[in-house]
């Protein structure tokens, strides 16, 4: 099931054997050749932070390349801040200010101590 697309691709909801989800991110063909893709797989595989979603694998096979990350149960954050039914996705502005805040320490972290 497709969950969403982004400025790179698509993402698409999946299962692994064990049976838990994942999402994958197909990126789109233009972009970084295969040395740099590869560089960024490996610098992402390393990251481990409270407030950023962890890469599990990746593929890159024959000019197809596809992210694997864990799935997050509650989707994307748009639909919670930009949602058209606002009662049913409100989030309070202190709710909202947690999660600025938590995106600027995810950003900090991939700015500064990555």
């Amino acid at each position: 099931m497709k969950l969403g697309r982004g400025g790179f691709g698509s993402v698409y909801e999946g299962v692994l054997a064990d049976c838990s989800k994942i999402a994958v991110k197909r990126l789109d063909g233009a972009g970084q050749g295969e040395r740099e893709f590869r560089a960024e797989v490996e610098t992402l595989g390393k990251i481990d932070h409270l407030n950023l979603v962890r890469l599990k694998g990746f593929c890159a096979e024959k000019g197809h390349r596809m992210l694997v990350y864990e799935y997050l149960q509650n989707g994307s954050l748009d639909k919670w801040i930009f949602s058209k039914n606002t009662h049913r996705h409100y989030l309070d502005w202190k709710t909202r200010y947690k999660v600025v805040l938590n995106i600027a320490r995810g950003l900090t972290y991939l700015h500064e101590d990555c």
